[in-house]
């Protein structure tokens, strides 16, 4: 059976100097702009000091127990991206992304939230969220 991405999962991209923790939003769903069943990715990274971050969710050790959450982080929601569930699949059994555990639900709520309150969101992702999570 291969991997299928699902809300509250997380997966680390393996490309670059550093690998990012990166948390799916939701179950897939077809995506109305590609007719795929998609899903949104966040990207976790850790605070620096003196480097600005966008505070809209900020993840602890203490409000997100998870192996990959092992300082003061913030959710990077401005580099959030809208992706095929089978390319992520691909991705996985190639090597390129590891699966890791669920985040808490708490914690995955506080990231959630921030989608509403981040003024970093692009449009495209907006819409895809009143796509997956509609509030009516």
């Amino acid at each position: 059976m291969s991997y299928r991405p699902l809300q509250r999962g997380t997966l680390v991209f393996l490309s670059g100097p550093v690998s990012h923790l990166h948390i799916v939003m939701n179950d897939p769903v077809v995506n109305p702009l590609t007719g795929l069943p998609s899903v949104l990715l966040v990207n976790i990274s850790s605070i620096k000091d003196g480097i600005p971050y966008d505070d809209a969710c900020v993840l602890t050790p203490e409000n997100c127990p998870h192996a990959f959450v092992r300082c003061p982080s913030y959710v990077y929601y401005r580099e959030a991206c809208v992706k095929a569930a089978d390319d992520i699949t691909q991705k996985v059994e190639i090597g390129e992304f590891q699966t890791h555990g669920p985040i808490p639900a708490e914690a995955f709520d506080l990231v959630c939230s921030g989608f509403y309150t981040s003024k970093f969101v692009t449009p495209k992702v907006r819409r895809f969220l009143k796509h997956c999570w509609p509030t009516d």
